[in-house]
């Protein structure tokens, strides 16, 4: 699983260009409009969803612009981690891998003290350095 906004888009591309053909997971990318969508190779397994903050959260009369920065990345990793991944998850014993870029993000920091306390010890301390560097 990978996350990121547009910015992260170079780290992703690389990334997916080094899966092995057989691997699969979801990458989601967040992005402010739909004029940012651009084509992405990556393996059959790999699902890539494009989340736009320009309609997300438009029924929120609070909102002028859809969602800050990081919040569609927080919801949607938060909900594909509650389907997929088991509690108690020793995800560093298998071919697991977490990439979460969007740094400087507050919803972006609350997701990560999330996957955290989600994985084990050795996936946390990797997922924290994927974090804070972002690549």
């Amino acid at each position: 699983m990978m996350a990121g906004d547009s910015r992260d888009l170079p780290a992703l591309r690389r990334i997916l260009t080094q899966l092995p053909p057989d691997s699969y997971g979801q990458v989601f990318i967040e992005i402010v409009a739909e004029v940012q969508i651009v084509p992405l190779s990556a393996p059959a397994g790999v699902t890539v969803t494009w989340l736009r903050r320009d309609s997300f959260g438009q029924g929120d009369s609070r909102r002028t612009f859809g969602s800050a920065r990081g919040e569609t990345i927080e919801r949607a990793v938060l909900a594909w981690t509650s389907e997929w991944v088991e509690p108690g998850c020793q995800c560093g014993q298998s071919p697991f891998y977490v990439w979460v870029g969007c740094a400087m993000s507050p919803s972006v920091d609350r997701l990560h003290m999330v996957l955290r306390s989600m994985f084990a010890a050795d996936s946390a301390q990797s997922a924290d350095h994927q974090h804070r560097h972002g690549h």
